[in-house]
């Protein structure tokens, strides 16, 4: 009778243990060579964030062999899928920052955001989605555009490229899955064939008008009426802040682009582009001689060199070089993009630079904080002025 008893216990528990292997090996994946976590949640239907949730990972990494789990992931995600939170962005913030704030890819960041065309363009007090469904890009989706292809050639850039076939760098990249801006001659790109609509449409000479009201952006007004934000700069020339528009203000929202509006963009506008482009490494460590091709780690010089490639402007390498570029400017009529220039040694050398950003403050890359803004006038960099240079015309 006992004999019986063990063996019909042991029966059961061997076939609880093969369902529970079974349902567990159904709700798992075995991460393979080439992998990536974006690549996964999209096979199963789920997110980055839940799937890094789901298996308590505090980073992107993973490695062939190792086992997630994805069981009942979907029903989560329907669940909560249209659950939309927001970050209000404030002083320091950007999407790189934000993203890893909430466990999420650039990519997912931007996905969720549509109606930001440019990445290197937020500003305080916007709202970022960072949780919900990504919403449909209706020009996308109205437009339903037939491909073409670009082969790249030496010199080009995604922006270039965008620009040229009238899309956003954005829908460039998700057009083509790139993860980065990093492009090579000879490289095929899909792009859209819009080029003949659009000339259709500029040929007609119509120029439409929008008057901002309370609450409006030029992000909401550029995707109310179906453009890219830079379209929509590029047809109203006379704003160079981006930023700062005002109620009752009249916006063009159609008519032919000045010719003079797109090759010289104004003094502002190109600060606040070089600006913009160092303000995205943030944080940054701070390596002296760092390599000029590296943008994880920065010295002084080499830092203000690559935000100034973002404007067209080729800067020397080093501190002392810079100094001597440009038009002497007194310390009373900075502009925003002027380079301001230190002596920390009180040696009589020049060997800090960084770039005015407005208010007293400049965005530089210091040996104790990386790439940060600081008080030219504080009691550390003030005595150490040395002069500044102006090179945006």
């Amino acid at each position: 009778m006992n004999n019986s008893k063990n063996s019909f216990i042991l029966a059961g528990t061997i076939i609880g243990t093969l369902v529970a292997g079974t349902s567990a090996y159904a709700g798992s994946y075995q991460v393979k060579s080439g992998d990536t976590l974006d690549g996964i949640s999209k096979a199963n239907h789920t997110t980055v964030q839940a799937l890094k949730s789901q298996n308590h990972l505090t980073s992107n990494l993973i490695f062939p062999g190792q086992v997630l789990k994805v069981n009942n992931l979907n029903n989560h995600t329907d669940k909560n899928i249209d659950k939309t939170e927001k970050h209000v962005v404030k002083l320091g913030d950007t999407l790189s920052k934000i993203a890893k704030k909430y466990n999420l890819s650039l990519s997912a960041l931007l996905k969720l955001n549509n109606d930001i065309s440019n990445s290197d363009r937020i500003y305080i007090g916007q709202s970022i989605r960072v949780s919900g469904k990504a919403p449909v890009s209706s020009s996308t989706a109205k437009n339903n555009p037939s491909n073409a292809t670009y082969r790249v050639k030496s010199g080009d850039t995604l922006d270039k490229i965008a620009r040229v076939n009238n899309m956003t760098v954005k829908q460039l990249k998700s057009k083509n899955n790139l993860t980065s801006n990093l492009i090579f001659p000879g490289q095929v790109l899909k792009v859209n064939t819009l080029n003949n609509n659009t000339n259709t449409n500029n040929s007609k000479n119509t120029t439409k008008v929008y008057v901002v009201k309370l609450g409006d952006s030029l992000s909401t007004i550029a995707k109310r009426y179906n453009l890219s934000l830079s379209a929509l700069l590029k047809i109203n020339p006379n704003i160079s802040n981006s930023n700062r528009i005002r109620i009752g203000q009249s916006i063009r929202v159609s008519g032919q682009v000045s010719a003079s509006s797109i090759k010289k963009p104004s003094k502002s506008t190109k600060a606040d582009q070089v600006l913009a482009a160092g303000a995205k490494y943030m944080g940054a460590r701070y390596v002296y001689g760092a390599s000029t091709s590296r943008t994880d780690v920065f010295d002084c010089s080499s830092f203000t060199l690559r935000a100034f490639q973002s404007a067209g402007v080729s800067l020397p390498r080093t501190s002392m070089a810079q100094s001597q570029v440009g038009t002497t400017v007194s310390s009373k009529s900075l502009q925003k993009g002027d380079l301001v220039f230190f002596d920390t040694n009180n040696d009589g050398v020049i060997n800090h630079v960084g770039i005015y950003a407005g208010n007293g403050q400049m965005l530089n890359a210091s040996t104790s904080k990386g790439v940060s803004y600081a008080n030219i006038n504080s009691s550390y960099w003030g005595p150490s002025f040395v002069k500044a240079v102006r090179v945006l015309n």
